[in-house]
């Protein structure tokens, strides 16, 4: 049976929840199963057993198969990213390869989520300057060795960049990527001269 961190990735990929990916069975989680349940003809009591457990699984299985990814019934990083990338390709991206928003520690770890990729492409064209990527996707254990880093990273997910353009102030950077945050492109960014080295960090939801 999926754990609760899992139900409630599934959950939020189909739409029914929009909390915190944080493994606490509180109302949001408790109304996202009714909801599952009523859409899918399960018995609607909220509680998250095995028929409900079977259905959650086979409902995202066949999304993953429509998606061509691994089909392991859990709507993580590569699922997500793959649903998110569906109308873009690498193909799409001017500037940048996949390599370079591998993961620096040397595990393969790249599915880079590609809206994010276009805000920087958008960026280098913008500037007229190269975009140096100081960390883009990240593993957890290698997150984890990252001085100030969140456990819960959107690095860890493919939705986050640090960059650096050159010869153009990080100030400046921030300006611009503080425009992809107030239109909604992007999450947030911020600076931090101690840990980031004059990179600027920005991140979509």
């Amino acid at each position: 049976m999926l754990n609760v961190k899992q139900r409630q990735m599934n959950l939020r990929f189909l739409g029914y929840y929009g909390g915190a990916i944080d493994g606490i069975v509180g109302n949001g989680t408790i109304s996202a199963y009714e909801q599952f349940q009523r859409d899918y003809g399960l018995t609607v009591d909220g509680i998250y057993g095995p028929k409900t457990d079977a259905k959650l699984i086979e409902v995202i299985k066949a999304e993953q198969v429509k998606l061509g990814v691994n089909a392991d019934g859990i709507a993580g990083t590569i699922t997500t990213n793959a649903r998110d990338n569906q109308n873009l390709s690498w193909n799409d991206i001017k500037y940048f390869k996949k390599s370079e928003f591998a993961c620096k520690c040397g595990c393969g770890f790249d599915s880079i989520n590609l809206k994010l990729v276009k805000i920087l492409d958008e960026i280098r064209e913008y500037f007229g300057q190269p975009v140096t990527v100081t960390s883009g996707c990240r593993c957890a254990n290698h997150n984890s060795k990252q001085k100030g880093s969140s456990p819960n990273s959107r690095h860890i997910s493919g939705k986050a960049s640090d960059i650096k353009v050159k010869n153009v102030d990080k100030s400046r950077v921030l300006a611009k990527c503080k425009e992809y945050v107030s239109n909604g492109r992007a999450r947030y960014t911020y600076t931090n001269n101690t840990n980031m080295g004059n990179a600027v960090h920005i991140d979509i939801q």
